[in-house]
């Protein structure tokens, strides 16, 4: 497994964390603390290590200072529920915006988005017919719950259609559910594939550029200075 796949494995994991942080604010159990504080201190090692791997302290806290605000325990400091909740959604924000970016790039890679909107759309609008017409789903919740299970391809049988109608509004989910699923792992290793031709098609022209030289404009030479910054970044992010 090369470092592009390591890394997005890691933002991923870095962003469920968040995402399980903030859901501690609506829950209240004193036991959850302790799980909140072990997300904390991982997101502070994260920071930490971002920190002091930046050439320029002071540029990384005027582009990140919601990643220090979100490393000050301010549930500590603050015992009134509401600032605690702002600043966990702070939290959630400041770690978005460093790991949810590979995720946006995979959804806007080959259309998975429409995808994602269309099959979205189908499976609330498909509960609605499966409501009115299946004698055994009496509430659209029901229907909803089973039109997703269906496009998921999950099946747990506890509702199953019995008309014609709903079998084949069954069949319909089922396909878009298949199809998404495909396009989802198609476009992420379009991503990594991408990344890495991207990677490699910049290298190659640095090195291209450096043959020459003694022929380079200044124009040129900032050019590959910012290039090589680029480069550097993206490493330091890995």
């Amino acid at each position: 497994m090369n470092k592009t796949k390591l890394a997005f494995i890691y933002e991923i994991f870095m962003l469920l964390l968040a995402l399980i942080s903030v859901s501690f604010i609506w829950i209240a159990n004193p036991s959850l603390h302790y799980v909140d504080t072990i997300v904390w201190l991982i997101f502070v090692l994260d920071v930490s290590v971002r920190f002091f791997r930046s050439e320029s302290k002071w540029e990384y806290i005027k582009k990140h200072p919601l990643d220090i605000i979100a490393i000050i325990p301010f549930d500590s400091i603050f015992l009134f529920a509401r600032f605690a909740r702002i600043f966990r959604l702070i939290r959630l924000i400041a770690m978005a915006s460093h790991f949810a970016k590979p995720i946006f790039s995979i959804i806007q890679t080959n259309g998975l988005h429409k995808m994602i909107t269309f099959t979205c759309g189908l499976i609330f609008i498909s509960a609605i017919p499966i409501y009115l017409i299946e004698p055994k789903i009496n509430t659209y919740q029901d229907a909803l719950w089973w039109s997703i299970v269906t496009a998921t391809t999950v099946g747990y049988g506890d509702l199953s259609p019995a008309t014609l109608a709903g079998r084949l509004i069954a069949i319909l989910l089922m396909i878009f559910g298949i199809g998404l699923i495909g396009m989802t792992t198609g476009s992420i290793a379009t991503y990594f594939i991408s990344h890495t031709k991207e990677t490699n098609s910049t290298v190659a022209f640095i090195k291209q550029e450096l043959d020459r030289y003694d022929q380079l404009s200044e124009a040129d030479i900032e050019t590959l200075q910012i290039l090589l910054e680029k480069l550097k970044t993206e490493k330091a992010q890995i």
